[in-house]
């Protein structure tokens, strides 16, 4: 009897950490029910048991030893998705089975996958499978967190931003323009720091016709790419701010729609602080309403940003200062500037001034 307490004790020692029915062995044998045949019968049943369910164990983590060898197949035959849900596999029965033998093999299991997953998106971004990238991006991040790799998730999440953009970028080519704001607005919950971004929503909301989301989307392409570096966006961004408020203004400029013309005008130099042509337009608006010191200011400003060699491109600016000051009663001043033109159109005006209506000395 003592022998068969004994045995089982034993028995216990090997295996409680791992089954509950050892609970109900070490219950039987701390109560010392030695004498009694009840127990006996009970720690028989008990025992019979443990010896199904240690041979079900035995047969599970040779379950994890195959899916771990399987997984290890597919990885060398290059059969990443196989590899996957054998390692998954393999980790998932492992902590059904548990002991150190069982969890050492999900340990390489669990070591590997994070970056399986990261190598499925690096093969489907090479077929230009982008949507397929980001979920494969999305699936790699989260099989780093749920097994503790921080290298492949960072890599991950910053290639997510990136393979956003190739699509922006795609869906503006092929006039899909809802689309394309749709994945760069992705690209920037990402990284929100992303020049290029802002920039091709900014065309793709030209190109639908808002111009106010247009106009924020450029400026934030200015800003961003200001503070990064990013000097070929911030100059395409403002390229095209300059050209849209100039056409603007252009247009208000011949329908003489001036405070129209002025606004736009001074948009374009809110941007770009050294374009003359703004300045040149805003000093014949300020003209057209008499308000000649804004007139003179403008004007000067476009004098000193034009090349001293552009002869017609400066008699324009020497006329509009030459009104101003005409304007303004200071005959010295507004004859000095109309002296200087000297090329079509603007000559046989300031041969006029000149001679007739300011007669100048």
């Amino acid at each position: 009897m003592y022998f068969f307490l004994h045995v089982c004790q034993k028995y216990l020692e090997r295996i409680k950490k791992t089954y509950t029915f050892a609970k109900i062995i070490n219950s039987l044998i701390t109560k010392k029910k030695h004498t009694n045949m009840k127990c006996i019968k009970m720690l028989s049943i008990a025992v019979a048991l443990l010896g199904t369910t240690v041979v079900c164990s035995s047969q599970t983590l040779q379950d994890v030893i195959d899916a771990r060898n399987k997984g290890s197949e597919l990885m060398a035959a290059k059969d990443l998705d196989g590899a996957i849900t054998e390692l998954e596999k393999c980790v998932d029965l492992a902590k059904k089975v548990g002991g150190d033998e069982a969890e050492e093999y999900s340990i390489v299991a669990e070591g590997a996958l994070p970056n399986l997953y990261l190598q499925k998106a690096t093969n489907l971004n090479a077929a230009k499978d982008y949507s397929a990238t980001v979920k494969a991006l999305e699936a790699a991040v989260a099989a780093a967190e749920k097994y503790n790799n921080p290298k492949v998730k960072a890599d991950a999440e910053k290639t997510i931003p990136q393979i956003y953009l190739a699509m922006g970028v795609a869906d503006f080519q092929a006039q899909k323009f809802n689309e394309a704001i749709v994945n760069l607005d992705q690209v920037i919950a990402f990284d929100p720091n992303n020049a290029r971004a802002y920039f091709i929503r900014g065309a793709s909301y030209m190109s639908l016709k808002d111009d106010a989301k247009m106009e924020e989307s450029f400026k934030l392409a200015i800003e961003k790419g200001t503070a990064s570096g990013d000097a070929a966006n911030v100059q395409s961004a403002k390229a095209q701010l300059v050209r849209f408020h100039n056409n603007a203004g252009t247009s208000a400029q011949k329908t003489q729609k001036w405070d129209d013309a002025i606004a736009a005008f001074k948009k374009t130099v809110e941007v770009d602080n050294e374009n003359s042509d703004a300045f040149y337009a805003l000093s014949i608006c300020y003209n057209n309403k008499k308000s000649w010191d804004d007139a003179i200011s403008s004007g000067e400003k476009a004098l000193g940003l034009r090349s001293t060699g552009d002869a017609k491109g400066l008699d324009g600016v020497y006329y509009q200062l030459g009104t101003a000051y005409a304007g303004k009663n200071n005959t010295v001043r507004a004859c000095e500037y109309f002296k200087m033109v000297a090329n079509e159109p603007f000559l046989p005006g300031a041969k006029y001034q000149i001679e007739t209506a300011l007669k100048c000395k």
